[in-house]
């Protein structure tokens, strides 16, 4: 079954991941649904904003982080264990979107210390090429994604959406294109999933703390429960890779943490050993920034599947 859930103030909100928040949407394990996002700070951003704007938007959000998050959804019957498979089956792009450069004292980007004045550039996106002009001889290919794919933390209390973890929230991997399937760990009955931050395309990294922001007429997506996977952290299958993240605020332990998962990945889906499977991931398993911007750092293992089509 097929379900509609338009980004509205009853459907979105800003900033915020909660446990507690209710449903806005309950459906049956192995349905789609065709979910709209908005734009950074409640859709606030528009094509003739400035960056005295922004602004004033960060200070009306100061408690909280910039996300419009739709959702949450509840999956009928769903118990806390096992995880989530998220199909990614299509992407609607709007047209428009933004990048922030956040100056001096303002901002986590790699290099905010070295940026005197703030910025924001607006790109219109050409949805039917979807391409993006930056400048006189250089335009972007799109690749979008949405940034945040989560369910309800097994913590109780509100969170701040810019940090990710073992519940997924702010990902911002752009692996995450239509035709990727998320794996989630369930912690809560009815599994209260929800998705936004959409980006029409990053770089590895987010260096500068923004992706090109945008908003989706339409993330065409289709949610089914597996009571029996046993996730410790999310996990990404796409055509060409297995892709395994880790989140913390040493980048190193996070790299520990998405190479882990993959060996154990091999070990207890594809029939290695631990040692085989170690000595693999140092021979063909890239470990990529996801993004270094969101105070819990992210990082992103990769492996072509082409290497297990023979094992059966």
């Amino acid at each position: 079954m097929l379900h509609t859930l338009k980004a509205s103030p009853r459907t979105v909100r800003v900033g915020l991941i909660d446990a507690a928040f209710p449903p806005v949407l309950a459906i049956d394990s192995g349905d789609e649904v065709d979910l709209e996002t908005w734009q950074l700070w409640g859709d606030a951003v528009k094509p003739d904003s400035s960056y005295a704007d922004v602004v004033g938007f960060r200070a009306r959000y100061a408690n909280c982080g910039p996300h419009s998050i739709t959702g949450p959804i509840e999956i009928r019957g769903a118990r806390a264990g096992g995880a989530l498979k998220v199909e990614v089956l299509s992407y609607r792009l709007r047209d428009h979107g933004f990048n922030v450069l956040l100056p001096r004292g303002t901002g986590r980007g790699l290099l905010a210390d070295e940026v005197e004045g703030g910025e924001i550039r607006h790109f219109a996106l050409d949805t039917e090429r979807m391409t993006t002009r930056f400048g006189p001889g250089v335009t972007i290919p799109l690749r979008p994604f949405l940034g945040i794919l989560g369910v309800a933390p097994a913590q109780d209390g509100a969170q701040h959406s810019s940090a990710p973890g073992d519940f997924g929230g702010n990902i911002d991997c752009p692996e995450l294109v239509a035709g990727s399937t998320l794996y989630l760990p369930v912690w809560r009955d009815g599994v209260g999933f929800y998705a936004g931050d959409a980006h029409a395309v990053q770089g590895c990294g987010e260096v500068c703390q923004t992706a090109l922001e945008t908003a989706m007429h339409s993330a065409h997506l289709r949610l089914s429960v597996l009571p029996q996977l046993s996730l410790a952290r999310p996990r990404i299958e796409t055509p060409s890779h297995l892709v395994t993240l880790g989140f913390d605020t040493d980048l190193r332990e996070a790299a520990r943490q998405a190479t882990s998962d993959m060996v154990a990945w091999l070990c207890h889906e594809h029939g290695f050993t631990q040692g085989d499977a170690y000595s693999l991931c140092s021979l063909q398993c890239d470990l990529m920034i996801t993004q270094i911007v969101n105070g819990t750092n992210g990082v992103h293992a990769r492996l072509a599947r082409a290497l297990l089509e023979h094992r059966g």
